[in-house]
């Protein structure tokens, strides 16, 4: 019998073959070079896609090999409007490849943890999570609301970003794929998580200089209107995404370096505690951390974000216990 595939990988053709991203409904296929997606394989050239072998037959999300490399990392070149939290620009240069998830973990990924070990997430034990409210177009606290819900708290498809998880969680359910994988598994560093989305560019949008330059992305767009019928208020002008609020994974073009929705959808957890500025920072691409912080940093735009949430060094703090249907993660698999 052939091993069971996660929802996210159910589009991918066999060993050998081209990834077929028309099969998979993307509106915006990309052009990609030929690339093998292999199972149960580690990658080891930048580039290669592969998924880790589980216990009982089945895969991991897909990863795809990030090539060593340096870059510069916080606000550059032409963005002189940002804020003293994303200075100064400095090189940081990553020695060996690793990989990340191609997506965001999705709700079917995160529920085969769940459903593993029965893990309790913050806000099943709270009770409560945010969600958007349609009449006030603002994040309010809803009873109820945890990881199988979206973001107005009805029931989550399972190709969705996972929201409702809190740091911890996040943490954990890396902590569970690497006991299940046997790979170590983390949250990325902010500096990864920016190294991967610049892809090698050091323009203040991830597709060049201008907004008018908008690449394909899950932001607020005018075209993007409520069920409701009303409109964001921070609205991109002339933009339309079709999804006026959380889309499924691996809608639109993929970034520079293959990976899926580091522009909207949702934010993403990263490592790093909250520092306001980037003085004294590891120039290792490692992760800044300070035993026992309570804030975190969050990357990325979301499916709420103004064109200004958009640029390549947007980072924002948060308290690592919140849960909110704009936030979500990806992971770091070692190689």
């Amino acid at each position: 019998m052939s091993p069971r595939l996660p929802a996210s990988m159910k589009c991918l053709i066999p060993l050998g073959i081209v990834l077929a991203l028309t099969a998979c409904g993307e509106k915006n296929p990309v052009a990609t070079a030929p690339i093998a997606a292999k199972y149960g394989a580690e990658g080891k050239q930048p580039g290669q896609i592969f998924a880790d072998r589980l216990a009982r037959g089945q895969y991991g999300p897909e990863l795809i090999v990030i090539p060593s490399g340096r870059f510069m990392l916080g606000a550059v070149g032409k963005d002189r409007k940002a804020p003293a939290t994303e200075k100064p620009a400095h090189p940081v240069v990553f020695q060996r490849t690793f990989a990340l998830t191609r997506t965001e973990i999705t709700v079917d990924d995160f529920a085969e943890f769940i459903g593993s070990i029965g893990y309790k997430t913050q806000a099943d034990k709270a009770g409560s999570s945010e969600i958007f409210d349609l009449a006030s177009g603002r994040l309010i606290r809803a009873q109820g609301v945890n990881w199988r819900l979206d973001h107005i708290g009805k029931p989550a498809r399972g190709d969705y970003p996972v929201v409702h998880v809190a740091f911890a969680d996040a943490e954990a359910y890396a902590a569970w794929l690497s006991r299940r994988s046997g790979h170590h598994y983390r949250l990325p560093s902010e500096a990864e998580w920016e190294y991967v989305l610049r892809a090698g560019t050091e323009t203040l949008f991830p597709w060049g200089d201008k907004p008018k330059q908008l690449g394909k992305g899950n932001l607020t767009g005018s075209g993007d209107l409520f069920p409701n019928g009303r409109n964001w208020r921070n609205a991109i002008q002339g933009y339309s995404d079709g999804y006026w609020a959380l889309a499924p994974v691996r809608r639109y073009s993929s970034e520079g370096w293959g990976t899926f929705d580091m522009l909207g959808n949702v934010s993403e957890w990263v490592a790093d505690c909250w520092h306001e500025n980037y003085r004294r920072a590891p120039a290792n691409g490692e992760a800044w951390v300070n035993a026992g912080c309570s804030d975190r940093v969050i990357r990325g735009s979301a499916w709420l974000s103004s064109i200004d949430q958009s640029r390549g060094s947007f980072r924002m703090r948060m308290a690592g216990d919140r849960t909110n249907p704009r936030l979500g993660f990806r992971l770091v698999r070692e190689l």
